[in-house]
């Protein structure tokens, strides 16, 4: 039986139940009313706690364009020169308050840029002082360059993510033997920037996971708006292949646009095993990953050829998977307990406390 139905049941029947206690105390207008005010708030609050599990962010890649500081003014009113007047005396007097309006000039300065990813907004200040535009412009402005790779996260309806356990059901023990070894996901930080090459335990060099996340971002800047696509590479001396799927089911199969990458290497030089993640558990991307794992299980773990691999790889054969093959799940979806006890509350005591209500105040007289 569906949720929202059994949420409306106890609405639904509750005013009549009230009218046949108190009988002609309530109307029926007011019993509509009571239906009315409760059905509404208790969907409405059932809708959005769906709504806010289904939200979800994923990674979109591409460069700076443009950056710019913006000087700009306006007015702002307010009243100013208040005062009461007064009419009548005793328990009829009655006072009024008269304002003028006054104006205030604002002096604002932005600092922003504009990537293929979308737009970002650096600092903005705002205040009464021309002297604000002698501000100097902030390191992170500073810093940004025309042309370099930029990340921004963006918000996406996830139905996935609502309903993990109609893809990843797994009961079996990889995520506690892996439990200490699953990586944070991936976020944007500093505005626009990610760290995409992560290192579980292996010995590669430092200086190559840093040159590999450098230049996975620089191919991102066409990969990112051409394949819409999010890649992350997982570096690891775990030599069980069987940690890709720890880390799948801790992730949730990540975002929509990814594509994890695993290498498991012994000494930091040689490849032991790859295996590859995309969204929905792979689905429409079979022979992308053929590809991929056999191509790079035969590289030296060296930056430039690897990650020129993997690059011309996503950009030949990776198809973005959509999320309306997966919108049958929306059925399926469940808000949080406490959403759910918000709306069983006010479906019950809201219910009884507007019967209450109609019974003491008569609205339609």
């Amino acid at each position: 039986m569906s949720p929202i139905f059994l949420l409306l049941l106890f609405p639904l029947i509750w005013p009549f139940v009230a009218k046949r206690l108190w009988n002609n105390e309530i109307t029926w207008s007011e019993m509509g009313l009571n239906i009315a005010i409760v059905a509404v708030l208790t969907t409405g609050v059932y809708q959005l706690g769906k709504y806010g599990a289904t939200q979800d962010t994923e990674v979109w890649n591409g460069s700076i364009v443009s950056k710019d500081r913006i000087h700009d003014s306006y007015e702002r009113s307010y009243d100013c020169n208040c005062y009461e007047t007064c009419s009548g005396s005793g328990n009829n007097r009655t006072c009024t308050t008269t304002c003028d309006t006054c104006y205030e000039d604002h002096y604002t300065v932005t600092w922003s840029a504009v990537s293929t990813a979308g737009n970002i907004r650096f600092e903005h200040l705002d205040e009464t002082h021309r002297s604000v535009y002698d501000t100097p412009d902030p390191q992170v402005y500073k810093n940004c360059k025309i042309g370099e790779p930029a990340s921004l996260e963006h918000t996406y309806t996830n139905y996935v993510q609502a309903v993990p356990h109609s893809l990843f059901n797994d009961d079996s023990t990889v995520a506690e033997q892996y439990a200490g070894k699953i990586p944070a996901y991936p976020r944007v930080h500093n505005f626009y920037h990610i760290t995409r090459t992560l290192n579980v335990g292996s010995s590669v060099p430092t200086q190559v996971i840093s040159e590999f996340n450098e230049q996975v971002n620089e191919a991102l800047i066409t990969l990112g708006p051409s394949k819409q696509a999010n890649i992350i590479v997982i570096f690891t001396d775990i030599m069980d292949p069987s940690y890709r799927y720890a880390v799948e089911n801790a992730w949730l199969g990540g975002k929509k646009n990814d594509i994890v990458v695993f290498i498991g290497t012994t000494d930091g030089k040689t490849v032991g095993w790859v295996d590859i993640m995309t969204w929905a558990l792979n689905s429409g991307n079979e022979m992308f990953h053929v590809k991929m794992r056999d191509g790079a299980k035969v590289l030296p773990i060296d930056a430039t050829q690897m990650s020129t691999f993997i690059s011309s790889t996503v950009e030949q054969y990776y198809d973005r998977p959509h999320m309306s093959d997966y919108q049958y799940l929306e059925q399926e979806i469940k808000p949080a307990t406490w959403v759910m006890n918000i709306a069983i509350f006010i479906s019950i005591v809201g219910s009884i406390l507007l019967s209450v209500l109609f019974r003491v105040v008569d609205f339609f007289n």
